[in-house]
């Protein structure tokens, strides 16, 4: 089975360490896109002694995501991430994943009137950030992703935990950020080794804080506040541990996904002014007419808004990539190729979105291009299929409420230098040297 392998097309490996070394000082997002354009709709790679597998063709994508989906499971970056993200729906299959799919609380019956409710949390919390980091007119200069992760953390903080989590509890949140990213890079190792010996002090009292929130909304017979916990917590299913790991992993797995989002509509719009100057105008315009109060549902009415965030999210998705597994004892045909059992098979959004082959001028800011819905399986910076990103209509609320407030209330002008080269970080992309910009209040 192995000669199948070798069939498909890719770089010749090296005795014992494969194309590791590909993968050093190289993002894995930005290699697997150099991949892509040189091997085309399927290659092979290696990492050690793991074959693996990169697949660019929608139908193939459809066939691992949907239509063959049971000969596949997720296993990794399992190594990386259950430390920090407990037994949680992100790393579960089968039955399992079904019960905590159905169960987790992002799938909780009447949650838009939940997102109702948290629309102006997200709102006051911007204002209320923004306003201090800088409330003066005369221009300041900010590494903004750095603080974007920050007001993404207190947003979450007081719209799924009901708190407004003091440093202690983002210096503990960043620990297990930079721990799981350490592990993924020792994902090879049979026991990857913490680097930080205050990592596990830290994950006791990240946890401790969680379950302590659990406990006291357990003791109210109505919710105690406008935050999801208090939203699901006398329907819920699951255990304790459960509701733990995954309010837990909502942080870890969706904090630097809305800071990005927002830092990438903002960049792509600072180097387009005419964007920028056509999204303010539909932000001010909007605005006007809701007298500056609005639902959820008026959102959608920000038709330039939807067509730009989609269109950074192309060219910038925040989770570039992700791996499913051949199940132990499954083979399975990828075009003409018969796969064996425990092949990485790597679908990359990133080198995707950006292929000329499947989209036009790919690397051309192009909000307009998605008046029309793409065909499917060529868009999915959430993923696709039945495990697309459970959080996405979270995420995509965040972001566009965070980048109304911000674009109706401040101007920014980019740093000499500044661009949005990335670096792959736990899971995720940043900009690999900040976010410089020159912030002003209007």
């Amino acid at each position: 089975m192995t000669n199948d392998i070798n069939h498909i097309p890719g770089p010749a490996p090296q005795f014992l360490i494969g194309n590791a070394l590909d993968f050093v000082g190289t993002p894995s997002h930005i290699r697997l896109y150099e991949y892509a354009l040189a091997y085309g709709d399927i290659m092979r790679f290696w990492l050690f002694n793991q074959a693996s597998i990169l697949i660019n063709d929608p139908a193939l994508i459809e066939q691992v995501l949907v239509s063959d989906r049971d000969s596949y499971y997720k296993n990794s970056p399992r190594k990386a991430a259950e430390p920090v993200m407990g037994d949680s729906l992100f790393l579960s299959n089968g039955r399992d994943w079904e019960f905590k799919r159905h169960n987790h609380p992002f799938s909780a019956t009447h949650i838009n009137n939940y997102f109702e409710q948290i629309l102006p949390i997200i709102r006051e919390t911007t204002n209320s950030y923004l306003e201090n980091l800088q409330p003066s007119s005369t221009p300041k200069s900010v590494e903004f992703f750095g603080e974007l992760v920050k007001l993404s953390f207190r947003i979450f903080g007081l719209t799924i935990l009901g708190s407004a989590m003091n440093s202690d509890y983002f210096e503990a949140f960043n620990t297990l950020m930079q721990e799981m990213n350490n592990r993924g890079g020792q994902q090879f190792l049979p026991y990857p080794l913490s680097l930080n010996p205050k990592f596990w002090l830290q994950r006791q009292q990240w946890n401790n804080f969680i379950e302590k929130q659990i406990s006291q909304s357990q003791q109210h017979s109505s919710p105690k506040g406008i935050d999801l916990l208090s939203f699901v917590i006398q329907d819920t299913a699951l255990s304790t541990t459960q509701l733990r790991d995954e309010l837990s992993t909502t942080f870890t797995a969706g904090t630097r996904n809305v800071a990005e989002a927002v830092a990438a509509v903002l960049f792509l719009c600072a180097k387009n002014p005419a964007a920028m100057q056509k999204l303010e105008s539909e932000i001010t315009t909007f605005l006007e007419e809701h007298n500056n109060e609005f639902q959820q549902a008026d959102v959608n009415l920000l038709k330039y808004l939807d067509l730009v965030v989609k269109e950074a999210l192309r060219l910038y998705p925040a989770v570039p990539l992700f791996i499913r597994e051949v199940l132990p004892g499954r083979t399975v045909t990828l075009g003409s190729y018969r796969i064996p059992e425990r092949t990485q098979v790597f679908i990359s959004s990133w080198s995707f979105h950006r292929n000329p082959k499947h989209w036009q001028n790919p690397d051309d800011f192009v909000p307009e291009r998605f008046t029309n819905v793409p065909p499917s399986f060529h868009y999915f910076p959430f993923g696709a299929g039945p495990r697309q990103c459970i959080g996405m209509a979270f995420t995509l609320l965040c972001t566009k409420v965070m980048l109304i407030n911000i674009l109706s209330q401040y101007s920014l002008e980019l740093e000499p230098g500044t661009n949005f080269d990335t670096t792959y970080f736990s899971g995720t992309i940043m900009p690999d040297k900040g976010f410089w910009i020159k912030l002003t209040k209007k």
